[in-house]
């Protein structure tokens, strides 16, 4: 009963039942099509095929030849988003984040293989592939690194206690793989039954696997080797000579496509 005077209470408005419900509905659904996309979005894995391993500043990696061909393994065992897709990425030497590539990745049932190469200076290269939907990665692989080696600079052949011969694949003048007497670059002097350490070795390292290198004394083989530092060497003994007696030694390169490098260096052994 309203009492003279008092101000009549306005009811408060009341919500509808079946608003408070609808929202309630879209939250939920809105939650499940979150929680199915991140379902959904099942880390890839990335794997590096079929490439030799090498020690490379102390850590053991894949390495390729700069400029040829390496296969990455994808495998995704889940069903992408709706919109959502593979995506490879890179990352060069030198550089701070990864970057979308262009090469396509195309699943057959849950397996993908893709082609990768790299132009440059040379140097480890890492890539990952993620589930990408909106330009947003919904999840990503563990990175892994190829480390792309340069084709070496040339071949040296060495004779301990004096200067190594040298061979260039570029520099022309820089060229001991048929020297003359002329060849003042090219020569070096050892004494009657000296024994001495001679070494044959790439220019640059590490080489592309199956470039082999191989070490000649007075034309015969003395070791080789196709390790990742392509070097071997081995210790001689010069003969004993009544007179001054030129013997080579001789450092072969030999890469797995049929190009070879070789320097030569003529020692004069004296009485």
């Amino acid at each position: 009963m309203q009492t003279r005077g008092e101000p009549a209470l306005n009811p408060l408005p009341m919500i509808r039942p079946m608003l408070r419900r609808g929202a309630c509905l879209s939250l939920a659904a809105a939650f499940l099509a979150c929680a199915s996309s991140a379902a959904a979005a099942t880390r890839p894995t990335l794997s590096v095929l079929g490439l030799t391993n090498g020690l490379i500043a102390g850590q053991t990696l894949p390495y390729a030849e700069t400029g040829g061909l390496a296969e990455l393994g994808i495998v995704y065992s889940g069903h992408l988003p709706g919109g959502a897709k593979l995506t490879l990425f890179e990352k060069d030497p030198g550089s701070s984040a990864f970057k979308a590539s262009r090469i396509p990745v195309r699943l057959s049932g849950s397996r993908a293989k893709v082609h990768v190469t790299f132009t440059h200076v040379g140097g480890p290269v890492s890539y990952k592939v993620a589930v990408v939907s909106g330009g947003r990665q919904l999840s990503a692989s563990k990175a892994v690194t190829i480390y792309w080696a340069q084709l070496p600079g040339g071949v040296f052949v060495e004779l301990q206690g004096d200067y190594a011969a040298y061979t260039s694949r570029t520099v022309a003048s820089e060229n001991c793989s048929a020297p003359t007497a002329a060849s003042t670059l090219c020569k070096g002097d050892a004494s009657s039954n000296e024994t001495s350490r001679i070494s044959a070795f790439s220019g640059t390292s590490p080489v592309p696997p199956g470039w082999s290198v191989a070490l000649f004394y007075n034309g015969q083989q003395q070791c080789t080797s196709s390790a990742i530092d392509a070097r071997c060497e081995t210790e001689i003994t010069f003969p004993t000579v009544a007179a001054a007696t030129v013997i080579p030694l001789t450092a072969k390169l030999t890469s797995p496509h049929g190009e070879v490098i070789t320097a030569t260096k003529l020692v004069t052994v004296y009485p």
